[in-house]
């Protein structure tokens, strides 16, 4: 669900990103977010909660209107936000968007193919890292909750930071390589100097800021990412490839939230199949993600909007912790990249059995050890990869994968 962040200085907290790992929506992340955001706020945390998601619901969750600009919510220290691309995309690309674009209907195109072929790739995606990192900077908050878009969109956010190396071979480089193809035929094509210092002047002021929150984003001292997701499978299985994803991009998640949970006084004979696949899940996402925190949210008995509906909410969505604290420090799975290969490593506590057997299909990969089984859904770069060896080590499952 949520990452979040504390200056090593300890005088504030300040990143708390929500990512829901779901194929759909609705798993209840922005409810979440805006009901951790609540609590916080109640603690004494001066609190902005924002919405990167395309299409927002963070204003339908607190029942008032948010613009790109932070808002006041209600009670005191809590600030919201809803991302807006096209005001961030006019702010950094504007100029040259409209001149590109203008002379590409003039080609022949539609006006909205041009517009959307005038902005380079995965622009907006930056903007809100860029976004993101101008309220990290700010000191007129303690903490930001990052309330993502679903799995596929938060997933390419995350890794965004990592597109700094294609543009600067592509972009910023473009005397070299295919660079020197790709600028004259933009040139000829739209009769308007294009330079590379006019690329390079945009793309390198995004660039900085980006590479800069990479460092913050994998500083476990600074950001945790906490997930939310259903007790069904498809949603557990979404949930354990982006742990993996998390992990191998280096940041830490503290804990899980499993929403919607029904709730023993539900009797209704229609739901007992319900109840019993839900109790199966559970019992499942206790071991698949054994030792991170789990946070079990009963299903509510309606619908969660508005400020007085999700204060009851955050109260007992954390108690009497801090929802500004790291929560743990264990990690269930983590990554390491040392000459060249990828090392996995696997929490699993009390197992038996010296031979490990290893089974990869498609983007998973299936290991048993002894009576031990488990499968392990992997994020898309390292299901391209091959394991090549595995050994267990008090406690602890290292596996190798290599190209």
């Amino acid at each position: 669900m949520r990452s979040f962040a504390r200056s090593t200085d300890g005088s504030r907290e300040t990143i708390n990103a929500n990512y829901p790992l779901y194929r759909k929506r609705g798993v209840g992340k922005t409810t979440l977010s805006a009901a951790t955001a609540i609590r916080a706020a109640a603690m004494g945390h001066r609190t902005l909660v924002m919405s990167t998601d395309i299409a927002h619901s963070l204003a339908d969750s607190f029942g008032i209107p948010l613009s790109n600009t932070p808002t006041p919510v209600g009670p005191p220290n809590l600030f919201a936000a809803e991302f807006d691309a096209g005001e961030e995309l006019e702010r950094y690309w504007g100029d040259i968007k409209r001149k590109i674009a203008a002379v590409l209907r003039d080609e022949g195109l539609e006006a909205a193919v041009a517009g959307e072929m005038a902005i380079l790739p995965g622009l907006d995606e930056l903007l809100s890292l860029v976004r993101i990192k101008k309220y990290f900077d700010d000191a007129s908050y303690d903490l930001l909750i990052i309330d993502s878009a679903p799995t596929g969109a938060a997933m390419r956010l995350l890794s965004a930071p990592d597109l700094n190396r294609m543009y600067a071979k592509n972009v910023l480089h473009l005397s070299q390589g295919i660079g020197k193809m790709i600028l004259p035929m933009i040139q000829s094509m739209i009769r308007w100097p294009v330079t590379e210092h006019t690329l390079q002047e945009k793309i390198t002021r995004l660039f900085n800021q980006v590479e800069e929150l990479r460092k913050i984003f994998t500083d476990p001292d600074l950001t945790s990412v906490r997930l939310v997701l259903n007790p069904d499978r498809m949603s557990l299985l979404e949930t354990e490839r982006a742990l993996t994803f998390f992990s191998l991009y280096g940041l830490s998640v503290d804990a899980l939230f499993v929403n919607r949970v029904l709730p023993p006084e539900v009797s209704d004979p229609y739901l007992v199949d319900w109840k019993k696949n839900q109790a199966e899940c559970r019992r499942q996402i206790a071991e698949i993600f054994s030792p991170l925190p789990i946070f079990e949210v009963p299903l509510r008995r309606q619908e969660v909007t508005g400020i007085d509906r999700l204060k009851p909410l955050s109260d007992a969505l954390y108690g009497d912790k801090d929802p500004a604290k790291r929560l743990t420090k264990a990690q269930s799975i983590r990554f390491e990249l040392k000459e060249k290969k990828y090392t996995l490593s696997l929490q699993i506590a009390g197992v038996q059995g010296k031979e490990i057997d290893l089974e990869k299909i498609g983007d998973e990969l299936r290991v048993q050890i002894g009576r031990f089984k488990r499968t392990i859904a992997l994020p898309q770069y390292v299901a391209g990869l091959q394991p090549t060896s595995a050994r267990l080590d008090d406690g602890t499952l290292k596996i190798v994968f290599e190209e």
